[in-house]
């Protein structure tokens, strides 16, 4: 059978009858509503998914008819690239102020004593601030055009962060930034789990992901060219026309996530990228994804998502799994320290800003090879990708705190803080994740997200200020092994969340089995155990 259905019946259309069909009796877990093959199969009938061949490991794309593939083709051009660059400029223009710092900006602005912590800090409460909120807003406006207003916002703040005369101004600066970039990313996230199906999600989350390692990326290489081009110009040091060149790669970046960026399925409308038939599709392909306006977040159903482990869990990995980057971020430092007032430099500004880039490189690769390796695993399990990045996150820190800051050896410790790379591997993987045992539930699947995003920068606005002071790096041993507990709490975590996944899909199995039997008790062939009786031991 063909999944694409002839659309002249007007009871077939997905998007005018769609209704999901729940069992008489439906089985609950977690306090929540659990919808079952059965469910699924009955509430997009115009649209049969094509069986999964060994292609499909190269790319979702090649093993589904043409139509839907060029569907998909589409929405890879417009919805993953406008995210991954949005992502892009947003780490872009995060991060370039620990580069503008040391390229001049510590010593023009006299950022002598923690500056740098308390801006960064500054930047974190605004972006916990913003999270709830702008993820209440997502629910309710254009989801495309609010994410690109994100995106014009931070980056008149990004221009405006090049004629700072104080620490003041850089700290207002820097919370205006933290503010408009605090919605983005969960953002975008819930956009591509509207639009994707499980197995075609991590690979795709992990692209974007990746894009947060690009722009430290870019913003090393980039801050280098602008120090040897630009650095004296109109007599404007090298840092602050780093700030004007970010803004002008950050503008079209935004104009193209204006046009590009697709609406949610349940509320878009024929563009000069989508057709009808290509939306009718979207939603078909999606049933979770049906209603057109999701609603403001309710109180019972806050504090019915607060009966579950998801919206404890995942926040608690990720506010732990945030922590691990810090061994890494310290080493643009350890590779300044090598420069004695005094004398001669043994590495110049641009070795500064690009030796650490190494680190960034090496994320990219294992975040990919991760997504992978958990999409062609059975039942596509995410937990052993965020297990073993926490494995990576104990071992690689804990041998930089106990090994010389200043080794005679230089490569050994260069090589480690390489290393630190593959425990930042498994983000996009976890994002997956998220989205995944939330799909049914849009509302809780945006609250879960901004819970996760928003714990995450609540510990890091203020941990980093003591584990890894600013006056005292590279000298930070102590830091190193705080990063190694917080990257045990994450692996045991991870596994905490990887057994109770498995437990409640092997019990939403059972009640869809349990509803099967109800059914064919009810055409006259009677199971021995009664529904009730087995939904009831599988709630108890």
């Amino acid at each position: 059978m063909s999944p694409f259905h002839s659309q002249s019946s007007k009871s077939e259309s997905p998007h005018s009858s769609a209704v999901l069909t729940t069992l008489s009796q439906p089985g609950t877990l977690n306090n929540e509503m659990i919808p079952t093959a059965t469910a699924v199969d009955t509430y997009a009938p115009s649209y049969e998914a094509p069986k999964k061949t060994w292609k499909s490991y190269i790319w979702s794309t090649l093993d589904v008819p043409k139509e839907e593939a060029r569907f998909l083709t589409k929405l890879d051009i417009t919805l993953i690239t406008s995210a991954a660059l949005g992502v892009m400029i947003r780490y872009l223009d995060q991060v370039n102020i620990t580069n503008a710092f040391n390229s001049g900006m510590k010593e023009d602005l006299e950022l002598y004593g923690n500056e740098l912590n308390f801006a960064n800090a500054l930047w974190s409460a605004a972006y916990v601030f913003g999270q709830i909120p702008s993820n209440l807003l997502l629910t309710r406006v254009n989801a495309a055009r609010y994410i690109a207003f994100l995106e014009f916002a931070w980056t008149a703040f990004t221009f405006g962060t090049s004629a700072v005369k104080n620490v003041n101004q850089l700290y207002a600066l820097r919370f205006f930034v933290g503010l408009f970039e605090a919605g983005h990313f969960p953002a975008v996230m819930y956009v591509c789990s509207s639009y994707y199906k499980p197995h075609e999600l991590a690979r795709r989350n992990s692209l974007i992901q990746v894009f947060t390692s690009v722009g430290p990326l870019f913003s090393g290489f980039l801050m280098a060219a602008v120090f040897e081009g630009l650095d004296g110009a109109r007599g404007w040091p090298g840092w602050r026309w780093m700030y004007i060149v970010c803004g002008a790669i950050s503008l079209p970046c935004a104009m193209w996530t204006w046009f590009a960026m697709p609406q949610l399925p349940g509320r878009a409308k024929p563009n000069w990228v989508f057709s009808q038939a290509e939306i009718d599709l979207a939603r078909a392909r999606m049933p979770s994804e049906k209603k057109f306006f999701t609603g403001l977040f309710k109180w019972k159903d806050i504090k019915r998502w607060h009966s579950t482990w998801h919206v404890w869990l995942f926040p608690f990995y990720f506010l732990c799994a945030a922590q691990i980057g810090q061994a890494g971020g310290s080493m643009i430092f350890w590779v300044k320290s090598y420069n004695v007032k005094g004398q001669p430099p043994v590495f110049s500004v641009a070795e500064i800003n690009i030796i650490p880039l190494g680190i960034n490189i090496l994320t990219i690769v294992g975040a990919l090879t991760s997504s992978w390796i958990s999409d062609s695993l059975p039942g596509s399990a995410r937990w052993p990708s965020m297990v073993f990045a926490s494995l990576v996150g104990v071992i690689i820190p804990a041998a930089l705190g106990a090994t010389p800051v200043h080794p005679a050896n230089r490569g050994t410790r260069w090589a480690l803080f390489y290393l630190t790379s593959l425990a930042g591997t498994a983000a996009g993987v976890c994002w997956t994740f998220v989205n995944e045992t939330s799909r049914h539930d849009p509302e809780k699947r945006a609250y879960v997200s901004a819970m996760m995003n928003a714990f995450a920068y609540i510990f890091t606005a203020w941990i980093p200020i003591f584990t890894f002071p600013t006056k005292t790096q590279p000298y930070v041993n102590k830091g190193m092994f705080a990063t190694s507990g917080f990257a045990a709490a994450a692996g045991i975590t991870a596994l905490i969340i990887g057994y109770l996944d498995h437990r409640d899909k092997k019990r939403a199995k059972l009640l869809g089995d349990a509803g099967q039997e109800r059914k064919d008790s009810e055409s006259g062939s009677a199971p021995e155990t009664p529904f009730d009786e087995k939904a009831a031991d599988l709630r108890g």
